[in-house]
């Protein structure tokens, strides 16, 4: 087990290495003088390199690099080019503000899904079953910020049932999260955004439960457990279901990986303070420091969560040989 866990934090902290690498290259590839946006062309030529060299936008690239690499180890991010604010302390608040967001939406996402795979394999062509199946596949086929779009214009515009945007009102911050997240106001901000996340990522645990409990009650094992005169809700639950879940449990790493990636858009059309429009922001204006933490966080997040996944399914899974995978 000891080499298993080595073997993935090696692959982790090396898909982490290609990350940093990557967003290095590509942010001093993008077009425009990131100076501009720090340095105004009215100062003099004098104040501009003090300010230059102050940033170590003066250095060569590579030595860039270098001190790029070893601050992102000891999570030294520097100031935004633009606030002038530290990146580390903007960051923390975007990433609650996400993580609050996806994983509501996310937990709502698989826990229905896995619920509704299981009674859609239970009534097997039964109108739950085909209903349930095209609705998915349409919520999956559907673009994000038309969905998002959608419940804006019914729940928001046409009934003002909830708010259209922000994590809550302006000028009812509570002050700290625990104030924050137990709010009516906050709540009732969170309701639509995840009505989003939740349509969007539904189909694939749903999909997935339904085909594995499928494959699952043909075992025979299930038949056996009905001929020991079991009743049906407790061969479906304890012996068909806890088995069938491991399938889901693997596709739960890529729904969290596309997940985050999708909570860009989502937290555009909802104006949701989070990572992915700080992100958006950041690249906008050339905000170095902010940008390649932003992305360089997040990949760190999904790159965490299939570490932890890896780990999970190998203890649910006794099949797995641990020194062989």
């Amino acid at each position: 087990m000891t080499a298993y866990i080595l073997r993935r934090l090696l692959s982790a902290l090396l898909t982490l290495l290609g990350v940093a690498v990557i967003l290095f290259v590509l942010f001093r590839m993008m077009p425009g003088d990131p100076t501009a946006q720090i340095i105004s062309p009215a100062l003099d030529a004098a104040a501009q390199d003090r300010l230059k060299q102050a940033f170590g936008l003066d250095l060569p690239v590579w030595q860039q690099f270098i001190i790029y690499l070893k601050n992102t180890a000891t999570l030294e991010w520097g100031r935004s080019f633009t606030t002038g604010q530290p990146v580390a302390s903007l960051l923390g608040g975007w990433l609650v503000n996400t993580l609050l967001l996806m994983s509501t939406g996310l937990v709502l996402a698989i826990s229905l899904g896995v619920v509704l795979g299981i009674f859609m394999a239970a009534r097997r062509g039964g109108p739950l079953d085909n209903g349930a199946t095209v609705l998915g596949l349409v919520f999956q086929a559907s673009p994000p910020f038309v969905i998002g779009i959608l419940l804006l214009m019914g729940l928001s515009y046409q009934f003002e049932i909830f708010p259209s945007g922000g994590m809550f009102t302006p000028g009812a911050d509570p002050g700290n999260t625990w104030a924050l997240i137990t709010s009516k106001d906050f709540l009732e901000h969170l309701v639509l955004p995840t009505l989003t996340i939740t349509a969007l990522y539904l189909s694939t645990p749903m999909l997935v439960m339904r085909d594995s409990m499928l494959e699952v009650l043909g075992s025979d094992f299930v038949e056996f457990a009905r001929a020991k005169g079991l009743s049906p809700v407790r061969v479906l639950f304890r012996h068909a279901a806890r088995n069938a879940l491991l399938a889901v449990v693997t596709v739960s790493s890529l729904i969290l990986g596309f997940a985050i990636g999708g909570q860009i858009v989502i937290e555009t059309v909802f104006s949701w303070p989070g990572m992915g429009k700080a992100m958006v922001d950041a690249a906008m204006q050339h905000d170095y420091p902010v940008a390649q933490a932003a992305f360089f966080l997040m990949a760190a997040v999904v790159i965490g969560l299939n570490f932890i996944t890896d780990l999970s399914y190998s203890l649910l899974d006794p099949r797995i040989r641990l020194g062989t995978t």
